[in-house]
């Protein structure tokens, strides 16, 4: 169950194109992507929404990574990656993310995965 200020994104339809692009980008296996790819989405922070088409964009984690959800409706429309969403926070309403990243990833990770996901920020590879 999601803690305060998360959201359990789970339950929502995913399209074809949102499981291929998770496939490409998180080295999932295509045969328990949607499993993975629900998994993630149990545990989400919402980062905005775009005023134009209502499509809402949503911050979670698979393996330690970043990703980022677009939702429309109750439909997962595709899976970006940390990079690949940065230069379009704008559109959902975001100029930049809270002060306190490391805190929203390792909330996000939960307790398990909260070190993993530390090394991965330090990296570069996370927001910030």
């Amino acid at each position: 169950m999601p803690s305060a200020g998360q959201r359990d994104y789970s339950g929502v339809r995913l399209t074809r194109h949102a499981l291929e692009r998770f496939v490409e980008r998180f080295g999932a296996e295509p045969e328990g992507a949607e499993g993975d790819l629900r998994l993630a989405l149990a545990r989400t922070r919402r980062l905005g929404r775009n005023p134009s088409n209502e499509a809402v964009a949503a911050l979670a984690l698979h393996r330690g990574k970043v990703l980022v959800a677009i939702l429309n409706a109750s439909t997962c429309l595709t899976v970006l990656t940390w990079p690949q969403f940065e230069p379009r926070m704008a559109e959902f309403g975001r100029p930049a993310l809270p002060r306190k990243r490391g805190r929203m990833l390792r909330r996000l990770a939960g307790p398990g995965l909260a070190a993993e996901v530390e090394a991965e920020a330090g990296a570069g590879e996370g927001p910030g």
